[in-house]
């Protein structure tokens, strides 16, 4: 559950895919990449995250695309790398394989909840996933909101970079802690 003043508001684990109606979606697959289901509320931390892929047809290019994201674990120490991470950078790894084809450009993204130099990118990097955040050399994912140490937490992978026509962190206006992630293909 989560809470408004002293009022409970029945929710699950808060992750959301929009596609244009115009735009068709020909897969999706979502799998948790930590945990399971709690049909009894989030639960103590670290608490359960899923992971959702979605395949879509890009007319204008004549090729598939899957895009496949989460809300990475959040542990109350900090954003090191653990266990726990790296079995969830595998598990992600393996739901955007699911969702995709040979041939199709692949788009990995979301609030991962790691540094740059995390076993998480190295995971997906090693599946021939590039991030766009740390080559583009961009200095945070994050706004003047958040004030704890560590300010990246968002990425986005692609597997072919040559694909991308732009990216950016868009740093203004600034409506969260997390910087909003903008990729054109």
């Amino acid at each position: 559950m989560l809470w408004h003043g002293d009022t409970t508001v029945p929710s699950q684990w808060g992750l959301a895919t929009f596609v244009r109606r115009s735009i068709p979606v020909i897969g999706q697959v979502q799998g948790f990449v930590h945990k399971e289901y709690g049909a009894d509320g989030y639960g103590d931390h670290p608490r359960s995250r899923s992971a959702h892929g979605v395949r879509v047809y890009d007319h204008d290019a004549a090729r598939a695309v899957s895009v496949t994201h989460m809300h990475g674990l959040r542990d109350l120490r900090g954003k090191m790398d653990t266990p726990a991470r790296a079995d969830q950078a595998r598990k992600l790894r393996d739901i955007a394989r699911q969702v995709s084809a040979p041939g199709d450009l692949r788009i990995v993204c979301g609030d991962f909840n790691v540094q740059p130099d995390s076993e998480t990118l190295a995971i997906l990097g090693r599946d021939g996933l590039t991030d766009l955040v740390t080559r583009g050399g961009f200095l945070t994912t994050r706004s003047a909101h958040y004030t704890k140490p560590g300010k990246f937490a968002d990425y986005m992978m692609v597997s072919d970079p040559y694909a991308v026509r732009r990216f950016d962190v868009v740093a203004a206006p600034e409506v969260s802690d997390h910087l909003p992630l903008v990729l054109e293909i």
